[in-house]
C-alpha cells in the first residue's frame, strides 16, 4: 500500500502542474486583452482630440473671415468720417467705426485663445501618437510570445497527461476513484501527510490515537474523519513532498 501512496503523492504533483499550466494558458489571452483595451482607450482619445483640433481649426478660420469683413467695414466708416459734412452725421459714423473696431478686437482674443488651443490640442495628439504606436508594437510583440508561450504550455501539458494517464493505470481503480473525488471537493489537494502529534495538515484536525497508529503502519490508505482526505505518515517512507491544504 506504500506504493500506492508514493504514486497518489506523484499523480497529486502531475495534476497540480496540469492545474498551473492550464491556469496560465487561460491567463495569457486576458493579458493580451487587457492590452488591446489600453490601445482601443488611446484610439478613442485620439479620435475625440482630432474631432476638438478640427472644430478648433474651423472655428478660427470663421472668425478669422469676420476680423477681414470687420476691416472692411472699418475702412468704409474711415472714408466716411472724412466725407461727413455736419457733426450729427461724424457722431454716427465715429460710433459705428468704434463699434466694428470692438468687434475687431473681441475676434481677435478669440482667436488668440483658439491658437492655443490649437497649440495644445496637436501636442497632445502628437503625444498619443506615439504612445499608440509603442502601444501597437507591444501588442504585437505580446502577441508572437504569447503564441509561443501557449504552444510551449500545450506541448507540456501534453507530456503531463501522458504521465498522468500511465500513472493512474498503475494506481488500483478504488484508490484512483476516490483520489480523484476528493480532489474535486478539496481544492485540488487530496492526500497530507500528518503533522506533529497526528495532526491532519489538510484541515489541523489531531487524528483519533488509534487511526494515528493505523496511518504509520502505512498498509491502508486511511482518510482523515473530518475532512476526507488521504493522509499518510511522512516519516514511515520518502513518499516525496506533500502540498499543504487548507479547508
Amino acid at each position: 500500500m506504500r506504493e500506492q501512496l508514493t504514486f497518489l503523492l506523484e499523480l497529486q504533483k502531475i495534476d497540480e502542474k496540469l492545474e498551473d499550466s492550464e491556469q496560465e494558458r487561460a491567463d495569457l489571452p486576458e493579458k493580451l486583452r487587457a492590452i488591446k483595451e489600453d490601445v482601443g482607450r488611446i484610439e478613442r482619445i485620439l479620435e475625440q482630440e482630432r474631432q476638438q483640433l478640427a472644430e478648433a481649426r474651423s472655428y478660427k478660420a470663421a472668425r478669422e473671415a469676420e476680423i477681414a469683413e470687420d476691416q472692411e467695414l472699418l475702412a468704409k466708416a474711415k472714408h466716411k468720417m472724412s466725407a461727413v459734412r455736419s457733426s450729427k452725421e461724424y457722431l454716427a459714423v465715429q460710433r459705428e467705426f468704434e463699434a466694428n473696431r470692438r468687434h475687431t478686437s473681441e475676434r481677435e482674443d478669440e482667436i488668440g485663445k483658439l491658437v492655443e488651443a490649437i497649440r495644445q490640442f496637436e501636442q497632445s495628439i502628437k503625444t498619443h501618437e506615439e504612445a499608440l504606436a509603442a502601444m501597437k508594437s507591444d501588442v504585437a510583440a505580446e502577441e508572437q510570445a504569447t503564441a509561443r508561450r501557449i504552444e510551449e504550455i500545450e506541448g507540456a501539458v501534453s507530456a503531463e497527461r501522458g504521465e498522468r494517464e500511465e500513472l493512474a493505470g498503475r494506481l488500483r481503480r478504488d484508490v484512483l476513484s476516490k483520489y480523484n473525488n476528493i480532489r474535486r471537493r478539496r481544492k485540488g489537494v487530496a492526500v497530507v501527510p500528518l503533522g506533529e502529534g497526528g495532526v491532519c495538515r489538510g484541515c489541523n484536525m489531531r487524528l483519533p490515537p488509534q487511526l494515528y497508529n493505523i496511518i504509520q503502519r502505512a498498509a491502508t490508505i486511511e482518510q482523515c474523519p473530518n475532512c476526507h482526505r488521504i493522509v499518510y505518515f511522512e516519516a514511515a517512507e520518502d513518499l516525496g513532498e506533500a502540498t499543504e491544504a487548507t479547508d
